[in-house]
């Protein structure tokens, strides 16, 4: 089971992975059931909450963009520079839409997974 993986089953049971702070982890956790409970507005917000949040605990400035943080996470190595260009821009652009917050959720299981999960994240 891969670390996105891992980080999904945790959040799905309600358990904290071990070496992903509290705040983090229940951030996920309430995406994850806004998302559940088809509310793609409230799981954008938390989503890009916790994305900047992750980028400013790793040196970005609190005046960038979200695009201008997921950006510092892809050159901090955090987001893979692999990872499909238009599901970043998805992600970045998200405002509304279940398909917007289901691309920003994949992308912060990502970030999640190599920040705090991989040997040598976080």
């Amino acid at each position: 089971m891969g670390a996105c993986d891992a980080l999904r089953v945790a959040g799905q049971a309600g358990a904290r992975p071990v070496g992903v702070p509290v705040r983090v982890h229940a951030a996920y956790v309430e995406a994850r059931q806004a998302l559940r409970a088809d509310a793609p507005v409230v799981a954008i917000r938390v989503l890009q909450w916790l994305l900047s949040h992750l980028a400013e605990t790793r040196g970005a400035s609190p005046d960038l963009t979200l695009s201008g943080k997921v950006a510092a996470l892809s050159d901090a190595g955090i987001i893979s520079r692999t990872l499909r260009p238009d599901l970043l821009e998805k992600a970045r652009s998200a405002t509304s839409g279940a398909e917007d917050a289901w691309a920003l959720m994949t992308v912060a299981e990502h970030a999640l997974a190599r920040a705090y999960l991989r040997p040598g994240g976080a």
